[in-house]
């Protein structure tokens, strides 16, 4: 099963600008990732899975 980071965020209701600031990145930044242009680091894994309060990465995460 694979789990899309996008939907994650839409789910729980948050913005792009708000998860961008989570992670310390920019928004556009956050855009490309959530698309799949630029890779998560896995510190930025680490924080997610921290916030959303389980591992969101497992079962091939795209």
């Amino acid at each position: 099963m694979k789990t899309n980071l996008k939907s994650i965020r839409l789910e729980n209701g948050e913005k792009v600008e708000e998860m961008a600031e989570l992670l310390n990145i920019s928004a556009a930044e956050y855009i490309d990732k959530e698309n799949g242009v630029i890779s998560l680091t896995n510190g930025e894994k680490e924080i997610l899975s921290e916030y959303y309060k389980e591992n969101v990465f497992e079962n091939n995460f795209m």
